[in-house]
């Protein structure tokens, strides 16, 4: 009973600190709202002529007056009022002008907009100003649509100039004209857009409209649409030049790009060679200039004009929790090391300051070399090396470790990776103190459709891992595996409010407990896995000591609310079970920890507070944990 109270009050507590942060954190505020709903404070005060609107759409059985309700002008500044009646009858002639194209754009040609103000034709409202006439007075704004039939569409053509060898295909349905159904202009300027574009990929660089006519019978409520097109002269890829590079080697970057002289013109391979370019590191931007004309060879020059970025960089973060203590880490990179884009990432760490005195910190440094385009534009060759010390509670861990690979892209959103790394350690856990020496195979796919990796607002994350160990020093082999997806899913347009999940699977086969070194066994626990809890400290006991597992499930909730453009609030829970076994038998305890937190939005990314209370029994548990870092949870 007492922990319960204990939580509570906690709970209550944790979210008033975050209120109050956000109330600070929100300057001169008079009212706060969330999601346009206002939890207190007064209305805006009107400085001006207060307005009321009304809309009366004629035989509205098409939902035009939600639509009229969006776009109008009177309609969104109505809260504030207008300066002057002189003011509002300006804002409703613009208002007349733009609900007349959104109309239009819904295929109503016909339609007639009219605006009066206290029963008065919006035209004649300035002239029938007197002296007399109470300026402050509120104002009745009516708005009157006489929306007309819906335009379909009728006879439609696409043609072209000269016959060609080769030609996209010329029938307007295939780009979303459909005779019979609605005319609306957005979809016209779409199709031919698209019809242009697919001859620029037919090869065509400088296809272009020669005419188009596009015209609505009022008589018939119909609209025609003739397009001609002129395709220009065929091209090939001629020289490819490259220009703005200083320390990155020119041919590198051709190479890079995969523009093959002689190759057809497509401009899908353009924006793969953009998409390609950027990640290297060195560089800064990308802009593709295409030739003026085709040459007589029929080839059409290419320039990549790059913007590299500074070759050397350094940098340090922290991040801080009462439950892990203080960590710092501090790097020093160089993005171009010999000239072709070659990256070397030095780093260094120290850990769980502040927990057990010098005993317990964490240290690990170690050096990433990474080598673009090895064997083709997209794998690229790396190879990692790591020293460092690990002392979770669970237990204590010397190691030097290596690491040799490949990765490789397969498209902008799906990388891979394989390689073979060597570990030498020295760990003291509950089964005793023992050496290591594992040589393993880790192999990797991860699929990333996130908007943003500091603070992802929508998209799909995937990881699957499966790595073939073998402990020379102990005749023993063994294959962890890992899979884990997470998914964002934003509940309005603005992305003020998302629900972000994830899930995880891990799991050890093919060799007991005891003989999996501590540091390749799976624990719960910390920041990044159950918070509430310390790090690595949930699993199997074994002699009143946490051995770690062999199988591990593991989910994350969390909902991603927006107070205001800098502040946001997050509750979340978080559960994790691991098991002795390499598959869970849900025998084992299921540890759940849930909690707020509050996030201050920057140009690097959210930062993260988080307040976590831990929901399951444990000995020696305390009683709530406190995060924080840069970018969400996960």
């Amino acid at each position: 009973m007492l922990d319960a109270l204990k939580a509570a009050a906690l709970t209550r507590g944790a979210l008033a600190l975050c209120l109050l942060l956000v109330l600070l954190g929100t300057p001169s505020a008079q009212a706060v709202e969330v999601f346009g709903v206002r939890l207190f404070g007064a209305e805006p005060v009107v400085d001006g002529v207060a307005y009321s609107v009304a809309i009366d759409v004629e035989n509205d059985d098409t939902g035009l007056t939600a639509a009229i309700s969006e776009t109008s002008l009177l309609i969104e500044q109505q809260k504030t009022g207008a300066p002057d009646r002189a003011s509002l009858v300006a804002r409703a002639r613009a208002d007349r002008d733009r609900l007349s194209a959104a109309l239009q754009s819904e295929g109503r040609f016909a339609a007639i907009v009219s605006i009066e103000i206290d029963g008065t034709a919006l035209d004649d409202v300035l002239a029938a100003l007197t002296e007399d006439t109470n300026e402050a007075a509120p104002a009745a704004v009516r708005i009157a649509v006489e929306p007309g039939p819906a335009f379909l569409f009728g006879l439609m053509s696409f043609t072209q100039t000269i016959p060609t060898p080769v030609a996209p295909p010329m029938n307007p349905e295939v780009y979303g004209l459909i005779m019979g159904e609605p005319a609306r202009p957005p979809v016209i300027a779409a199709a031919i857009d698209k019809l242009v574009e697919e001859w620029r990929s037919a090869g065509y660089p400088f296809a272009q409209v020669a005419h188009r006519d596009i015209t609505a019978d009022h008589a018939t409520a119909e609209v025609r649409v003739d397009v001609e097109i002129a395709p220009g002269d065929p091209a090939v890829y001629g020289w490819v030049n490259v220009v703005g590079s200083h320390e990155l080697s020119s041919a590198k970057v051709a190479d890079y790009s995969a523009i093959e002289p002689g190759r057809p013109f497509n401009p899908a391979d353009l924006t793969k060679s953009r998409e390609r370019l950027r990640k290297l590191e060195s560089i800064e931007s990308v802009r593709i200039i295409e030739g003026d004309a085709v040459g007589p060879d029929g080839a059409i020059p290419i320039t990549f004009d790059v913007s590299e970025r500074k070759p050397r960089y350094f940098g340090g973060t922290a991040a801080l929790s009462t439950l892990d203590g203080t960590e710092f880490t501090a790097y020093w990179g160089h993005r171009n090391l010999f000239g072709e884009g070659e990256r070397l990432r030095i780093d260094a760490s120290v850990a769980r300051i502040g927990t057990d005195g010098w005993d317990g910190l964490e240290y690990r440094t170690g050096a990433v070399y990474a080598k673009p385009g090895i064997l083709d534009i997209d794998t690229d060759l790396f190879a990692e090396f790591r020293l460092e010390r690990e002392a979770p509670d669970a237990y204590e861990s010397y190691a030097g470790f290596v690491k040799l690979g490949l990765s490789h892209r397969f498209n902008p959103d799906l990388e891979g990776s394989i390689a073979v790394s060597g570990r030498q350690s020295r760990i003291e856990d509950a089964f005793g103190t023992r050496s290591f020496s594992v040589l393993s195979l880790p192999a990797d796919l991860v699929y990333d459709t996130r908007d943003n990796r500091m603070d992802p607002t929508g998209g799909f994350h995937a990881l699957a891992s499966v790595t073939p160990s073998a402990d020379v020093a102990n005749s023993n082999a063994y294959v962890a595996s890992r899979v884990q997806a997470a998914s964002y899913l934003p509940f309005d347009e603005e992305r003020r409010a998302v629900l972000a999940g994830r899930v995880s699977f891990e799991s050890v086969a093919g060799a007991s407990l005891a003989d999996v070194p501590a540091t390749d066994r799976i624990f719960a626990g910390g920041g990044g896995s159950v918070r509430g809890y310390e790090y690595r400290s949930l699993g199997p006991i074994e002699a009143g000591r946490v051995t770690g597992g062999l199988s591990l499930l593991a989910a994350s909730l969390e909902l991603r609310l927006r107070v205001t453009p800098a502040i946001g609030i997050v509750p979340f829970i978080d559960i994790a079970t691991v098991s002795d076994n390499a598959f869970p038998t849900f025998s084992d305890a299921t540890y759940v920890g849930a909690g707020i937190g509050l996030r201050y939005f920057t140009a690097l990314g959210p930062v993260r507070l988080d307040v976590a209370l831990p929901l399951t029994e444990k000995d020696g548990r305390d009683d709530f944990g406190i995060y924080v870092g840069l970018g969400q949870a996960f």
